[in-house]
């Protein structure tokens, strides 16, 4: 699977773009704020129909323009696949293969994209929720029925929450606990199985990146390995009512990484949780082309700035054996090596304009 071609209309300070990148690496060139990290943006945007830079919907149409647009042919084993979102402030239409999309999870489903970006580093260093996001990516796009299940759980811990901030009676508490125990052991077996297949991946990159230090990565599901769910939601019943939440449960799942026995988080540089986070997506992108026999789209934003030159030569080394569509950035074309790959296009972009350079 890979992005055959992006046509792009005011998104950012790109106002019209047309780019048909190869299947294999894509290295994009320019100046700082010439437009190089929109361009990866709006890929990303055409899979997660949101930004890895902002939240706002308003900071990503060009100033001049009432709405973005962005159409995009996507070439799949079965064929070529057309894709269009249109956004406006208050509106967004989004069509796949000829029909209306109503689920983001669908369109993600079609078009799989990691990136790999300056905050990126937030996946170390921020809450558990963005290292649940990063398990969970992987999870829905090699796990059947995850998406189904995690929506059942979401609408049933809803509903106890609610109960529980309106300090209901016992008996109207606990209706959605079976439920939120069902859903929740299915969640946990599926986000356990894909994190034993996920973690030797990770460790073989270790091995060549923090040869030297003790790093070990676990996931945590939530709650007690000795007790089931259904029993904490028993025993903590009253104080989940005066807090007004639940506790336990697949929502406090965590991701935990040490070095040298110390958290990620504070005991290493942020170089070296840079290194880490390009590792965890690495390590993941591998993962889905071993389990979905395809590959995805790997964003590689600003590489030659975010790694030293004996740990970019190295990473460059490891994106050249994987099967990804690799977009990436620089400022000169001389800071990438892309010399080992087969199928390889250089652009250039200044002030909002694209031009093919090979």
């Amino acid at each position: 699977m890979h992005l055959k071609q992006l046509q792009i209309t005011d998104f950012r300070n790109l106002k019209t773009v047309d780019i048909e990148p190869t299947a294999g690496i894509n290295l994009i060139t320019g100046k700082n704020a010439s437009g190089k990290t929109s361009l990866l943006e709006t890929i990303y945007y055409l899979s997660h129909v949101r930004s890895f830079r902002s939240l706002q919907v308003a900071d990503l149409i060009n100033r001049d323009a009432s709405y973005l647009q962005l159409v995009a042919k996507i070439q799949q084993d079965q064929g070529e696949i057309p894709v269009g979102i249109r956004r406006s402030k208050t509106r967004m239409q989004i069509r796949s293969n000829q029909q209306a999309v109503k689920r983001v999870a669908d369109l993600a489903a079609t078009f799989p994209v990691l990136a790999i970006h300056p905050d990126s580093y937030r996946l170390i260093t921020g809450s558990p929720a963005e290292r649940r996001q990063y398990l969970d990516w992987g999870v829905f796009h090699v796990e059947h029925g995850f998406f189904d299940t995690w929506q059942r759980y979401r609408l049933a811990l809803a509903q106890r929450n609610a109960a529980l901030r309106q300090k209901q009676a016992q008996k109207f508490c606990v209706l959605w606990d079976r439920e939120i125990n069902n859903a929740a052991e299915q969640i946990d077996a599926l986000r356990d199985r894909y994190f034993d297949k996920l973690k030797p991946c990770f460790d073989r990159l270790v091995t060549s990146f923090f040869a030297d230090q003790d790093l070990v990565i676990t996931y945590r599901r939530g709650w007690s390995q000795d007790k089931t769910l259904a029993e904490l939601l028993v025993q903590h019943l009253e104080k989940d009512r005066k807090q007004g939440f639940t506790y336990y449960g697949p929502h406090r799942a965590e991701v935990h990484i040490r070095v040298q026995g110390q958290s990620a988080q504070t005991g290493i540089s942020r170089g070296q949780q840079k290194l880490l986070v390009a590792l965890l997506r690495l390590a993941q992108a591998q993962q889905f082309s071993a389990m979905k026999q395809q590959s995805c789209i790997l964003l590689y934003d600003d590489l030659a700035a975010e790694l030293d030159k004996k740990n970019r030569a190295l990473i460059l080394a490891e994106l050249a054996r994987m099967q990804v569509q690799l977009f990436v950035t620089a400022i000169e074309a001389d800071q990438i090596n892309i010399s080992s790959w087969a199928q390889k296009k250089m652009f250039h972009v200044e002030q909002g304009r694209l031009k093919d350079l090979i």
